[in-house]
């Protein structure tokens, strides 16, 4: 159930807010609305803009924090944890708001640890700012759900569509996709073989992506609908394996259906071909 009350943060192996020696006594940045990029366009010879779409910057996160030391050792010792963990990042870490269901990626851009000689004994004080070039509010729980190949391999008949996929599905290969957030997000797929020229289609929205390649047995492909990199193993990148006109998948607020279609190969093993979607919910 959500709560205003913001709860612990996690950083690394450092636990801030209740239950612990770093109490929580700022925050900003992660509820806000980052600032906005817009793509407006002014109107020759008229007043205002044509209006294009909006797109935020990158958000920036204030934490404010009060070091709770039992005696001035125990103080430092809280001083030196923090600074350790606050060195600067070659990538983005998580920062989990465990109570809130909030998970963003960043770095830490900015750390004060003040040293007061003439009050300090075993309380102190800290700032960090914290840089999230991905702006998105994602949920901590990561979800994923599965659904074989709907191929001709299952002893019916389908109509052959102009993509040389398989017409409308049954109840096999579709699988809901629930984005309980407020943004779209972002699906990451896995196909695994054994399959020839796999489509994946977001119902919902009309969106279709066809893969022109065959898939053996044990082989599979990872795509990042973000970063749209599609990979081979994982590792190979085989973005000329996207059909020409495909359109990326996003899921949505809400339910999602998605379909996945392929084409059985002639000596298959029997063994069947499988989507993995995997997601967070999604906000701003």
């Amino acid at each position: 159930m959500a709560q205003q009350q913001l709860g612990r943060i996690q950083w690394g192996d450092l636990t801030f807010g209740p239950g612990s020696q770093y109490a929580v006594t700022a925050l900003e940045g992660l509820d806000d609305l980052p600032d906005i990029r817009a793509e407006d366009v002014a109107r020759p010879g008229q007043h205002g803009d044509y209006s294009g779409p909006d797109y935020t910057g990158p958000r920036v996160i204030q934490l404010g924090l009060g070091l709770r030391g039992e005696t001035p050792d125990d103080l430092r010792a809280l001083t030196i944890a923090l600074r350790n963990h606050t060195q600067p990042q070659r990538q983005p870490s998580a920062l989990q708001f465990l109570d809130q269901d909030i998970l963003v990626w960043a770095k830490v851009r900015k750390r004060s640890l003040p040293y007061d000689a003439e009050h300090l004994w075993s309380i102190g004080d800290a700032a960090l700012e914290l840089y999230c070039a991905d702006p998105y509010l994602y949920g901590l729980t990561e979800q994923s759900t599965s659904t074989t190949a709907y191929s001709p391999s299952a002893g019916r008949t389908y109509p052959l569509t102009h993509d040389r996929t398989y017409g409308p599905a049954g109840e096999s290969g579709r699988v809901l996709a629930v984005n309980n957030g407020a943004s779209d997000a972002y699906p990451v797929l896995r196909v695994d073989g054994p399959v020839a020229d796999p489509s994946i289609e977001q119902v919902t929205t009309g969106q279709t992506l066809i893969i022109d390649a065959t898939l053996n047995d044990g082989e599979y492909l990872l795509i990042d609908t973000r970063t749209r990199a599609v990979l081979f193993q994982g590792s190979s990148p085989r973005r000329s394996w996207v059909r020409a006109g495909s359109t990326w998948p996003l899921l949505v607020p809400g339910a999602n259906e998605i379909a996945y279609r392929g084409s059985a190969l002639p000596s298959g093993s029997g063994v069947p071909s499988l989507l993995t979607v995997t997601w967070r919910d999604t906000s701003l």
